[in-house]
């Protein structure tokens, strides 16, 4: 998911997780490791930079780094690793296929698009001295940020926690009943890495290598590739109620395994807080830019809407998780957290942090409003919403129609027809609203003005009186703008909403 920052600016980045997850260098002659799960232990340090402004230089991991460049000792710590103990978790893994000589640790996501977790990409090597023509493999290695405080007032525990379960538990049943790759490959997934300290540990395949790459969040999505997002997360909910239909018995097990991470008691206070810091600053661009009166109106409406803005979204998602339905969500689905291949043309999702059990509209509305600009959303939001009713039909079809449950078909596809899918829509659209506020100052960041979040979580672990020092941009102004007038326009922040 996200680690929602207590910040003006951040409190929707918060909620991302892996950022700009692989922009670092791709190794050239690497083969992909072979999935697998668990884990082990020793002592030495791998040193890795931190990640290069500009284009891959090909692929030069540093093992060791000279002191005195300018560079902060403390981002640099955060990449270390124990190479000996890497080393003999990945053979116990089976995690490749030749010995491993060499073992280096990089940034694997860059300022500013990180909150909840530190991610790393890790190359394993055979030869060191010869690493050109040496097998080499690169992985990513997602490990708890070391800041006691701020795990703590992010609830980053919780949500890595909820990660590593979904990986072991949901992810395999989806794979089950998906012909197509939803997730990176994971090879390791355990809360205890056998280490001496412990530590949670989560092993990716590295899609970088395979292709894959994210798109610019400033940009936001064209057609085409909203059209794949559509399709890949219809395969994913049609997975998920393949697996109930089919597996009923487990299915309920190991959804089970799942936590809500932000709306539930324990964290209703502290992202509720979050939220309303959101629509204080949205409110506060709308004023700026009000002198003509045109945005009184809404300002007004949105106004109305902010008291129990959090209180309903968190009894709508929870209660949605009870309902015919209901799928396994991603949770978390933005522009940051999916990458794109060409050739042929695919789609990938990650960060899993917020994996929750909820209505699929959910799901919809936090990719369309996170991750479009208003001119797609105006042409083609019936265009999307048919792509995606029409995919889970074709999916369910072809996971069912030979089985037991294939009587079962003509009442899954009313339920998930293009009609209800529709009135779901705008049932749920306030959370489209919310969402926005929450995750477009995490979608406009000026990565040069970034606030310290671990000595604003060691200043105050309440959360409640954390200070903004990021100057939002003139691009998010816009964008809250748009998303305001948007709604309004629509008819969507009066509380009986007309159609899409």
């Amino acid at each position: 998911m996200s680690c929602l920052s207590r910040s003006q600016e951040n409190a929707a980045a918060a909620e991302t997780e892996f950022g700009y997850l692989f922009r670092q260098q791709l190794e050239s002659h690497r083969k992909q490791p072979l999935p697998i799960n668990q884990s082990s232990e020793m002592d030495t340090m791998a040193v890795a930079v931190p990640p290069a402004a500009g284009p891959s230089n090909g692929g030069g991991m540093a093992m060791a780094v000279t002191m005195g460049m300018g560079m902060d000792i403390s981002v640099i710590n955060q990449y270390e690793e124990n190479v000996e103990h890497l080393r003999q978790l990945f053979s116990q893994n089976h995690l490749v296929s030749f010995r491993i000589d060499h073992i280096a640790c990089s940034a694997g996501s860059s300022s500013g698009d990180n909150y909840m977790s530190v991610v790393k990409r890790v190359t394993i090597s055979q030869d060191q001295e010869q690493p050109i023509t040496s097998e080499a493999v690169t992985v990513i290695v997602k490990r708890q940020i070391p800041s006691l405080s701020r795990r703590q007032l992010y609830r980053c525990e919780e949500a890595f926690s909820n990660e590593i379960n979904a990986y072991r538990h949901l992810v395999p049943l989806l794979r089950r009943y998906s012909q197509q790759p939803l997730f990176p490959l994971c090879h390791i997934a355990e809360s205890h890495d056998q280490s001496e300290t412990g530590e949670p540990i989560i092993v990716l395949q590295d899609l970088k290598a395979l292709g894959y790459r994210m798109k610019d969040r400033l940009d936001g999505l064209e057609l085409e590739h909203c059209l794949l997002v559509m399709k890949k997360l219809a395969q994913m909910h049609a997975a998920s109620l393949a697996a109930q239909q089919l597996e009923s018995a487990l299915f309920a097990a190991q959804v089970e395994h799942m936590s809500e991470i932000v709306y539930c008691e324990d964290a209703a206070e502290f992202y509720s807080t979050i939220l309303d810091t959101s629509v204080q600053q949205a409110l506060d661009s709308l004023s700026s830019s009000n002198a003509d009166g045109s945005l009184t109106t809404p300002i007004s409406l949105i106004e109305g809407l902010r008291p129990k803005l959090f209180e309903q979204l968190q009894r709508n998602i929870n209660a949605a998780a009870e309902s015919p339905f209901s799928v396994v969500c991603h949770g978390d689905l933005w522009v940051n957290n999916i990458m794109f291949r060409s050739e042929p043309d695919e789609v990938i999702f990650f960060d899993l942090q917020a994996m929750r059990r909820t209505s699929p509209v959910f799901d919809i509305l936090h990719f369309i409003y996170t991750s479009t600009r208003r001119r797609l959303r105006d042409d083609h939001t019936d265009t999307l919403l048919a792509a995606y009713a029409e995919a889970v039909a074709k999916e369910l079809n072809q996971q069912l129609k030979h089985t037991p449950a294939a009587k079962q078909l003509d009442q899954l596809s009313d339920t998930f027809s293009l009609q209800r899918l529709t009135t779901e829509y705008v049932r749920q659209v306030h959370y489209g609203l919310a969402i926005g506020m929450w995750i477009l100052p995490a979608v406009t960041f000026d990565p040069n003005n970034l606030p310290n979040l671990d000595v604003m979580s060691e200043q105050n672990l309440t959360g409640k009186e954390i200070k903004c020092t990021q100057t939002l941009t003139s691009e998010y102004h816009l964008r809250i703008r748009e998303l305001v007038m948007e709604f309004y326009e629509r008819g969507y922040l009066q509380t009986q909403r007309p159609p899409v």
